[in-house]
């Protein structure tokens, strides 16, 4: 967040972060004593009591999870980057092999650079652009604020002289499209999920062919799912939380999507309906991503603990990560939150949660479920395969 102060009657919390307790900043004041409350560049909230201003110490909160700003188009090699009102669209160069072998002498090639394909600035801009994510294959752009736009790409022109932009089409939405928080692609590029202000999921199926609206259908969990008396949060006014986060799995049968109170929903994309929900958890939730594969959804909270969660049976999974239920012992000490989860194709077994400055990997334990169990199996029968193409070739 952009530096601000304010003072307010009473101490305030981050979304999702438990109350700091009384009295605050070590000054000996109480609740009702008058605080001062900073956001900096650090991202840390900072409390402090009016009472003895000049004595007392500052109270942190821990950073809220932030939601990435780039999103990845695989199989285009694109990157999507969005800032206040605009989306730059990259094109990543192939993977650097540096120079022949054999070769030696004489300074190494630089890499390749990424080149800007595009700058799109949409018009009519009510506020600062929310999201923004380009689908896999690069064909299409989702970019959000009160509304969302949604543009197709063709890439095909681009490369049609040089420096040429790909040329930009903005497809219609129906007007039941809601502001979102949140997108994501599915892995085919056919779908479209919308993770809103209102708390719900909208999916919208994509067709490359037409220039029709897309239809939307609009899933929704169970109030008394979020509201009971089991979880604390009763919603007096029956309203639901904005999506913040949103993953889907690879073989396209579930979504999950978390919430601003902590709350994780499992939806099914083949009856397109609510399934069930994650136990509460203790600290918000700061990156998903299925197991590629598999029903088993990875979750990484602010407090720096792994969670596998069966989407399917939608029951916790301890046994399959080393650190059980604990916060992760390397990173326990870090301030920074897990902005995304990467999973290693050639490793499937292995996730790298992924920081702003660091990066760590976890492996998955093979025998806590047999969806990992495959995994490892269909892993070790690739890289056999692999071995012996190699061995042939020499």
């Amino acid at each position: 967040p952009a530096a601000a102060a304010a003072a307010v009657a009473a101490p305030a919390a981050a979304a999702g972060a438990a109350p700091v307790p009384a009295p605050l900043g070590g000054g000996g004041g109480s609740w009702l004593t008058p605080q001062l409350v900073s956001a900096g560049l650090d991202t840390q909230l900072v409390l402090l009591s009016l009472d003895g201003f000049e004595r007392c110490s500052p109270s942190k909160l821990l950073p809220p999870p932030l939601p990435s700003s780039c999103s990845v188009a695989p199989q285009a090699r694109l990157l999507a980057a969005h800032g206040v009102s605009e989306v730059r669209l990259w094109q990543l160069p192939l993977a650097h092999a540096g120079p022949p072998a054999g070769e030696r002498g004489g300074a190494p090639p630089p890499p390749p650079e990424p080149q800007q394909l595009l700058l799109l600035k949409p018009s009519g801009l009510s506020r600062h652009l929310f999201c923004a994510s380009a689908s896999s294959d690069g064909r299409w752009l989702l970019a959000s604020d009160t509304s969302p736009r949604l543009y197709r790409i063709g890439l095909e022109s681009h490369g049609a002289g040089a420096g040429a932009a790909p040329e930009v089409t903005r497809v219609p939405l129906p007007e039941g499209a809601a502001a979102a928080v949140c997108a994501a692609f599915s892995a085919d590029s056919r779908l479209l999920l919308l993770g809103t202000t209102l708390g719900t999921l909208q999916a919208l199926p994509l067709d490359a062919a037409t220039d029709a609206p897309p239809c939307i259908h609009t899933l929704r969990p169970p109030l008394d799912e979020f509201a009971g008396a089991d979880t604390g949060d009763a919603v007096a006014d029956g309203t639901l939380a904005a999506v913040l986060r949103l993953s889907l799995s690879s073989d396209l049968q579930w979504a999950a999507a978390a919430d601003a109170r902590r709350r994780v929903s499992i939806y099914s994309l083949d009856a397109l309906a609510f399934h069930g929900a994650m136990p509460r958890l203790s600290s918000p939730p700061a990156a998903l991503a299925f197991v590629p594969g598999t029903p088993l959804l990875a979750v990484a909270t602010v407090d720096k603990r792994l969670l596998i969660f069966d989407a399917d049976a939608l029951r916790l999974i301890p046994a399959a990560c080393a650190a059980g239920s604990e916060p992760l012992q390397p990173v326990r000490g870090h301030t920074e939150a897990v902005l995304r989860i990467v999973f290693n194709q050639a490793a499937p077994l292995s996730l790298l949660l992924c920081a702003q400055t660091w990066s760590l990997r976890v492996d998955l334990n093979a025998d806590a479920h047999p969806s990992l169990r495959r995994l490892g199996a269909a892993a070790a029968v690739a890289a056999a395969a692999a071995a012996a193409a190699a061995a042939a070739a020499a």
